[in-house]
């Protein structure tokens, strides 16, 4: 809930992020029926099939790696605020890499997200699948200001749309390459869009990217690329966007156990 809340002032500090975080959660317990209780939950596994594991935001995965795992996959579980409505937030995110327990634990690292979600996945799995170009070609008009542009396009270009949501509105059918260069070009030979074409209609293909950054829920697991497999874990980070501490717990130089809290007890 609440994304672009999460987003816009999720890096304040101080007094102000601490003002943000009470008014952040006011608002999620009025939309989820009231106060959320902290719930334990198992995700499921990951495989790990290069020996490193990277995470990161989707808009900079990888952004950290840890690598010299030998374990062939990794078991995923969380702390999660659920609501009475059913709606959940992930406070804390546990890899388990095989079965024994490291003794010595340290700081990993940081992880900065700047969308609200982290990414999991093999490190493989992300440099071979992860890809720009989806499968779909969604063509969205904003509705940001006002409907001026989608009054606009409609009628120019006879295509019929449907509320996408309060701040886009969306084109029944893909759009082709052709439709897309022709919209483009008519927006840019209008001064008082040529300079932010992108801002006012865009084609998403559900790539990688959109469908980690869009993803619906706490938490799931998705393609990476376009072909049903391999997966990555996509969650929500807490309360939205900041610098997370990955904590590990090793044997030797083996990570067994790594740790990320988002919302601190």
């Amino acid at each position: 809930m609440f994304d672009w809340l999460r987003r816009v002032f999720g890096r304040a500090g101080g007094e102000e992020h601490q003002r943000f975080y009470e008014t952040l959660d006011a608002l999620n317990a009025h939309a989820g029926g009231g106060k959320p209780v902290t719930v334990k939950r198992r995700f499921g596994c990951l495989k790990v099939r290069s020996g490193t594991l990277v995470l990161g935001d989707p808009q900079y995965i990888p952004d950290l790696e840890v690598p010299n795992i030998a374990a062939s996959e990794v078991a995923i579980s969380a702390k999660l605020w659920q609501y009475p409505s059913g709606m959940e937030t992930v406070k804390s995110l546990r890899l388990r890499l095989g079965e024994q327990t490291g003794s010595a634990r340290r700081k990993i690292g940081q992880v900065g997200i700047d969308s609200a979600k982290l990414v999991v996945a093999d490190k493989a799995d992300i440099e071979e699948h992860w890809t720009e170009i989806g499968k779909d070609r969604i063509g969205l008009i904003s509705t940001v200001r006002d409907d001026t542009v989608l009054h606009l396009l409609t009628k120019r270009f006879k295509i019929k749309t449907t509320r996408a949501d309060p701040l886009q509105a969306e084109v029944v059918g893909p759009v082709s390459e052709d439709l897309e260069a022709e919209i483009n070009a008519f927006l840019q030979a209008d001064r008082r869009y040529s300079n932010f074409t992108f801002s006012h209609f865009h084609v998403q293909t559900n790539n990688s990217f959109d469908r980690a950054n869009f993803m619906r829920g706490a938490w799931q697991f998705i393609p990476v690329g376009n072909s049903p497999e391999p997966l990555m874990l996509v969650c929500d980070t807490g309360r939205g966007d900041g610098c997370y501490d990955v904590k590990g717990q090793f044997e030797g130089d083996i990570p067994r156990r790594l740790t990320i809290t988002f919302i601190d007890d």
